[in-house]
């Protein structure tokens, strides 16, 4: 079954495609924008250009103001095993995860009325398949945190 995604990219992920471009071109994008604006790019190197200044730009903001609002859209192929951990229960766990302000694990068991040893499988289970994070604040608390805006099932 293919599902098409759109999900936030972490700051990690965020600065792992940063380097992978610094890696790949041979230079910093600052040299590289240098070239970009003196125009000495071709067609598919201003394709790499735009990308890379939406991806150090999103980073930028993140480091001065802490917010990450970077989308990506992937298609993936789920095995049927797969896309059957994609319970219904799940399902909705990341719809209200998206739609609610959590504090931690507990707290989200609390507001969708589940046990908090199953929020936190469901949520192990969404973490693994990069749909949440799990965010360590203030010592041993876990924070949840949707990256996924839109969730598709395509079928063929």
């Amino acid at each position: 079954m293919l599902i098409r995604i759109i999900r936030n990219l972490t700051s990690e992920e965020i600065k792992e495609k940063i380097k992978e471009f610094e890696k790949d071109v041979g230079m910093s994008f600052e040299k590289f924008e240098e070239q970009f604006l003196k125009q000495r790019l071709d067609g598919k190197l201003s394709r790499i250009y735009f990308e890379w200044a939406e991806l150090v730009d999103g980073y930028k903001g993140y480091i001065e103001e802490g917010t990450l609002d970077y989308a990506v859209e992937e298609i993936k192929d789920f095995k049927p095993e797969q896309a059957a951990l994609l319970t219904p229960k799940r399902v909705e766990l990341l719809y209200r995860l998206a739609v609610l302000r959590v504090e931690s694990i507990n707290d989200l068991a609390q507001k969708v009325r589940r046990n908090v040893k199953n929020v936190h499988q469901d949520l192990q289970v969404l973490s693994k398949f990069g749909f949440v994070r799990l965010n360590k604040r203030r010592g041993r608390t876990i924070v949840p945190e949707t990256l996924v805006k839109e969730i598709t099932f395509l079928i063929r």
